[in-house]
């Protein structure tokens, strides 16, 4: 073969590798969330400034307050409540960088269960910088409109770049939204309409997704459905165009009503946990 047939080849070899989904463990239980405060939790995200920490929060109904669980034993570690925050149907968490530096929690408003269009609001906190029980300031809200009624996906990007996606009958009707950092500026009195042409590839025959995560280095996107995990891989960043492609599928514990997902806080494996008392908490490990 004549070196220039060859590189082509070998290009696309070399492309096809790269994008090939990483290996993950079965995984294992590694804790059980018994605080009586946490009946309902309803999104995950590994905090970026303290080890072995994650955040959550319950669903529809609850306080507007997220808890600080142990990642190796789901003990709760600490309550903060959220001033100047309303809880109408939180459905998801996320922790990633603020717009001006530092490491923000980024909550969301945006379930169907408030009824109205009044829970279409993202919240944004400074990560606390001590894990004890103590009120938090919300730092920025944002409300918005759009022609969707759930969601239960919110993530966020190195870029600080928020990404939702709508929680429908099926997943192949449901819709991937960007919100850029400097949308927080401008979203008075539900100002900010957010459109989207883009629709999830793959499909799943009941109400989803119902949780997702950006890997802390950007460069991977969980989904998670009530039975599956799915898994892209966007080193481009492209978050948009990945989600239109067919995703990979990677392990996963079935749980009662499993609606959180997280990567732990150097995109070395994943979380999962669900509503439900004494819930237990899943990791599956990269390798």
């Amino acid at each position: 073969m004549e070196v220039s047939s060859f590189r082509p080849v070998l290009a696309l070899t070399i492309l096809a590798i790269c994008r090939a989904a990483p290996h993950f463990h079965h995984g294992h239980q590694v804790g059980t969330i018994t605080s009586h405060s946490i009946p309902e939790a309803s999104g995950l995200a590994a905090s970026r400034s303290h080890s072995n920490v994650l955040y959550t929060h319950n669903d529809s109904g609850g306080q507007p307050r997220i808890f600080a669980i142990d990642s190796n034993s789901g003990r709760r570690l600490a309550t903060f409540t959220i001033e100047g925050a309303h809880s109408h149907d939180w459905e998801d968490i996320s922790v990633g960088p603020c717009p001006n530096g530092g490491n923000c929690v980024y909550i969301a408003d945006t379930g169907g269960n408030a009824g109205n269009y009044e829970a279409n609001v993202l919240y944004r906190i400074h990560e606390p910088s001590n894990i004890y029980d103590h009120s938090i300031h919300v730092e920025s809200s944002l409300h918005f409109r759009w022609d969707q009624r759930d969601c239960e996906t919110l993530m966020v990007a190195p870029d600080a770049d928020l990404y939702l996606v709508s929680k429908t009958s099926h997943s192949h009707d449901s819709k991937v939204f960007r919100v850029t950092k400097s949308a927080w500026g401008n979203s008075q009195s539900n100002s900010l309409y957010l459109s989207s042409n883009t629709h999830l590839a793959f499909y799943s025959n009941g109400p989803s997704p119902v949780g997702g995560d950006i890997s802390p280095n950007g460069n991977d996107v969980l989904l998670k459905t009530y039975g599956h995990v799915y898994y892209w891989s966007v080193p481009d960043h492209d978050y948009i165009r990945a989600l239109a492609r067919n995703p990979e599928t990677l392990p996963y514990h079935a749980e009662r009503q499993g609606e959180s997902v997280c990567w732990d806080s150097r995109g070395s494996g994943y979380y999962t946990t669900s509503e439900g008392s004494n819930a237990p908490v899943y990791y599956y490990a990269r390798y």
